[in-house]
């Protein structure tokens, strides 16, 4: 795109991409929902000479910010000769060795864990409440952090001025609290202050739930034919996002109920 786009001066260079991004917009590929997204997806492709589809592979727009998906930092992370020994990865911790032969020859060793991010604020919500995304995926969520952690204190030209989605889902949060586990103390009825009604859904939800557990979802959707091969679920229509929406954790148990059946017919 960008050979194509070289002969343009300033003006028309702009125009060409805004135009680009809105056709981006209206196609509701890539996940970009209006046309400010689609510029910068159409900017980002031309500036570092890549294709929309690698765009995909790569970048995310999350709460309208380009992002970086875990899994291409760490690809991009192996590629420059890094390494990653992966100790503990469980639902309350993850720990793994970072090293490089030039940087880190001898290693650095990074570690996280769940109790961690709600004490800083980050797995919880403005209601001191456990973040849907932390609580159903803790695991692929604080791997995601610590690949992050690893590219960016070792090669930080791979993610320079980017963050992951998991990150970027954070940005304007509310500052950092504890999660209140105590028992509330008794308030008299009548100091009740009126019920907060419960907030809607938001698109970055579901997107950050199919981003972590993105393999079954694209598998299963294949299966049912929403998608077709090479395709993904941000190929989906705003129906078919709609849909999932709507029964968000009844759909993730059936994707990976299909990969372990799928398992299961490998075994035998």
């Amino acid at each position: 795109m960008a050979n194509e786009l070289a002969h343009l001066n300033d003006t028309q260079l702009m125009q060409n991409l805004q135009t680009l991004g809105t056709e981006f917009a209206k196609s509701g590929i890539l996940g970009v929902s209006n046309p400010s997204q689609g510029l910068i997806v159409a900017l980002t492709c031309y500036t570092e000479h890549i294709s929309p589809i690698e765009f995909a592979r790569t970048y995310h727009i999350v709460n309208g910010r380009l992002s970086m998906r875990a899994d291409a930092m760490q690809a991009q992370f192996l590629r420059q000769g890094g390494r990653i020994k992966w100790l503990t990865s469980t639902n309350e911790e993850c720990k793994a060795v970072f090293s490089h032969p030039e940087y880190a020859p001898e290693g650095v060793t990074l570690s996280l864990t769940i109790e961690e991010m709600v004490d800083s604020g980050i797995a919880v919500d403005g209601r001191g409440q456990l973040k849907q995304t932390w609580k159903s995926f803790p695991r692929q969520m604080l791997r995601a952090r610590v690949v992050s952690e690893g590219c960016r204190m070792l090669t930080p030209g791979i993610v320079a001025g980017v963050y992951t989605p998991e990150e970027a889902g954070e940005f304007g949060n509310a500052p950092a609290r504890t999660l209140d586990l105590s028992k509330p103390k008794e308030v008299p009825a009548q100091a009740l202050p009126e019920p907060e009604p419960e907030p809607e859904s938001t698109a970055p939800d579901m997107e950050e739930v199919l981003l972590a557990n993105e393999e079954a979802v694209n598998m299963y959707l294949a299966k049912i034919g929403w998608i077709k091969e090479n395709q993904t679920w941000r190929n989906l229509s705003t129906g078919q996002k709609n849909k999932i929406t709507a029964k968000l954790d009844s759909f993730i148990t059936k994707a990976k109920a299909y990969v372990v059946s799928l398992e299961e017919e490998e075994e035998n």
